[in-house]
């Protein structure tokens, strides 16, 4: 009797909750299933189809803020995930290393040093105030520039059904973390994280190279934009 009773009661808190999400508004368990199929997974492009990170920098015409040479390392991936679907092969060339190639241009063109230097030498994760003087020493350097790359990724944003022809927002998300060292005393004269995004709405139940690759050189391109500025305006000066 109380199994039978047990029983009749789970039933009930079942039906119960059945009842009240059928009730709220805008629920529809079928059109979240017919959602569902719809979603098809991303896939990169094939290669003659994926699009080109490089851009064109914008040349600032500002005086030189540091004297002297400083020497750009590539960029280290400190990302949790690469850019979708767990790679990176979306675009024509690889990723690290375009993104290690802009950050010493925007640098150069950025004008803030009297010299830019780029150092091919893969960077340690962990630099030491002797390996910095190693470094600069070696490639008779001033300052050292040491960038960390947090993000890069593509994001997919599910659109609200009231707004009828939108299906999803495509989202480019890049961030770094960079450091200006002085060489000779390892004083740290910048240190900010950077963070952009850029997006467009898609149509399409796929997503294209047309969808993304625009979004990316754009929240690229910003970012080191907002980098460039904040050395000017907020890093430390040191007196020779």
């Amino acid at each position: 009797m109380r199994k039978t009773n047990f029983l009749k009661a789970v039933c009930l808190v079942f039906i119960t909750c059945m009842y009240f999400q059928a009730s709220l508004p805008g629920f529809a368990p079928t059109d979240a299933f017919a959602a569902a199929k719809k979603v098809k997974k991303v896939k990169p492009p094939k290669a003659k189809r994926r699009p080109n990170l490089s851009y064109r920098p914008n040349v600032s015409r500002a005086t030189f803020k540091y004297a002297g040479r400083v020497g750009v390392l590539p960029l280290r991936d400190k990302r949790t995930m690469a850019f979708y679907g767990g790679e990176d092969g979306y675009f024509s060339e690889p990723v690290l290393r375009t993104l290690s190639d802009a950050l010493y241009l925007e640098i150069k063109a950025g004008r803030a040093f009297e010299q830019v230097k780029k150092l091919t030498q893969p960077t340690a994760q962990k630099l030491s105030r002797k390996d910095i003087r190693a470094i600069a020493a070696q490639n008779q350097l001033d300052y050292i520039f040491i960038a960390d790359l947090t993000a890069f990724n593509l994001l997919r944003e599910k659109m609200v059904k009231r707004k009828k022809g939108l299906d999803f927002k495509i989202n480019v998300r890049f961030g770094i973390v960079g450091q200006l060292i002085d060489a000779q005393s390892g004083a740290v004269l910048w240190a900010e994280p950077i963070v952009r995004e850029d997006g467009q709405l898609n149509t399409d139940k796929r997503v294209s190279a047309e969808d993304y690759g625009p979004s990316a050189v754009a929240a690229v391109q910003n970012g080191f934009e907002d980098m460039k500025y904040s050395i000017r305006q907020l890093g430390l000066e040191v007196r020779k």
